[in-house]
């Protein structure tokens, strides 16, 4: 947007001397996730209405900035600006997130490239909340002869399982076909 700052000055002598002062309003989305350790991850920061191609600069749950030469903990891709927008990408490897707090705050942070002088830096922050996988038995007792359901609870999980195999005494009870055993 633009605006006219229009001044007026006795000591000047100077009426309705005008100047376009130029408004641009960006919007920036980082939101938080939850996500598995055991593999890489992927961390978003979109941002639409820019003026020209801005960088983003990462920063670590430590609060320190992430250095795209650190190749062995992250990648960093700053996205390809089109008509306004770009999404920068923060890839982190599986080492930095087995070694993470459960809940760790990450960063984006950008200035305008535009208007650098005037433009405060803008902070967007996300809590990256990491699982931990998770077997929970459900247990059970019940009169001989009559049926029973037993089940187990898995957490932590961000894909479909390949597999569940329900054992007794080491036998695997899924697959037998002269069973009294429904999976």
């Amino acid at each position: 947007s633009t605006y006219t700052c229009a001044t007026t000055s006795n000591e000047w002598q100077a009426t309705n001397k005008q100047t376009n002062v130029i408004l641009n309003v960006f919007a920036v989305e980082f939101v938080d996730r939850s996500v598995s350790t055991k593999i890489y991850q992927s961390l978003t920061c979109t941002i639409s209405g820019l003026s020209q191609n801005t960088p983003v600069t990462w920063i670590g749950p430590d609060n320190s900035e992430i250095s795209e030469s650190d190749t062995s903990n992250y990648v960093i891709d700053q996205g390809t600006y089109v008509f306004g927008s770009k999404a920068s990408t923060l890839t982190i490897k599986q080492l930095v997130l087995e070694s993470l707090p459960t809940s760790s705050v990450f960063k984006c942070k950008l200035k305008s490239a535009a208007y650098p002088e005037f433009s405060p830096d803008v902070v967007n922050e996300m809590t990256l909340t990491l699982f931990e996988l998770g077997v929970e038995a459900i247990s059970k007792e019940v009169e001989t002869g009559t049926d029973a359901t037993i089940s187990c609870i898995i957490t932590g999980i961000t894909q479909q399982l390949n597999a569940v195999v329900w054992r007794k005494d080491g036998t695997d009870v899924t697959t037998l076909s002269e069973s009294n055993y429904v999976v």
